[in-house]
Order: C-alpha cells, then sequence, then structure tokens
C-alpha cells in the first residue's frame, strides 16, 4: 500500500512547525535602540564627551579612574575608554594602578582628552609589590 501524497508532504513539515514558535520569537524582537542624549546636562550640571588614554610601561592588572561619582576600570586589554564628565573648570581624578607582585618600579600614563579642551595627562610611578594610588587635578582657564 502506498502513502497518501498529502501525508507525504505533511510529515516533513510537522518538525518545522513546531520550530516555527521559538524561531519566530527570537526574530521578531525589536532591535537595539541606543539612549538618547536629550540635553548634555548630567546629575550635576553639563557635561563633556571626552576619551581616557592609559598607558603602561609595563603590563597592569587594572587601572580605576574616578571623576566624582563616575568611575571607569580598564583591564588589561583596554587602552582607551570614552568617557563623560562634569563640564567644570576644575576636576580631581583618583587613580589606582594595580601592577603583577614582581613587577619592577614603573610607570604608567593617564591622558584626559575632552572634546573642546585642550588634553591633560599625568604619569603615576610605583611598582608590582605596592601598586599605586593618587589623587590628580586638572584645571582649565579657558573653559566655558
Amino acid at each position: 500500500m502506498t502513502r497518501s501524497p498529502l501525508a507525504v508532504t505533511l510529515l516533513p513539515l510537522i518538525p518545522l512547525a513546531a520550530l516555527a514558535w521559538p524561531l519566530a520569537s527570537v526574530l521578531n524582537q525589536e532591535g537595539y535602540q541606543p539612549p538618547a542624549l536629550t540635553s548634555p546636562e548630567g546629575p550635576t550640571g553639563p557635561v563633556i564627551t571626552g576619551y581616557l588614554e592609559v598607558q603602561s610601561a609595563h603590563p597592569f592588572e587594572s587601572i580605576s579612574v574616578k571623576i566624582g561619582e563616575a568611575t571607569w576600570i580598564f583591564g588589561p586589554d583596554e587602552d582607551e575608554k570614552e568617557i563623560h564628565f562634569p563640564a567644570d573648570p576644575e576636576i580631581i581624578l583618583k587613580i589606582a594602578v594595580e601592577w603583577p607582585p614582581d613587577t619592577p618600579e614603573t610607570a604608567a600614563l593617564i591622558r584626559l582628552i575632552p572634546e573642546g579642551r585642550r588634553e591633560r595627562s599625568h604619569t603615576l610611578w610605583g611598582s608590582g609589590s605596592f601598586g599605586v594610588t593618587e589623587e590628580v587635578k586638572f584645571t582649565w582657564e579657558d573653559a566655558r
């Protein structure tokens, strides 16, 4: 006895129909929408967009830079981040650098490159057994 042509056609489609529901829910999701900046105002006033760059003479374990309440942490494979910080004419950076334990005396360079202002940089010295923590003040006389 031979099979019905309808059964032969529909039988392979049953597993596909069972997969169609979860596949449709995955494919029909809304795309990612980045948050829109409505105004350049932060919690304490206007903010500036800029870049924070780090370099170290020896490989580091982590570098942490804090401006106000915001903290940016750099891992061993990171050297630049886009940041937003208050548009004050003077800001204070709290910087902490950690190197592996057997690292000799070495240097880390922190560069802040704000849009519309001159870049500022600071070099920190330390070793792996102690690391380094320092507070640095950057000032712009020409700040608006």
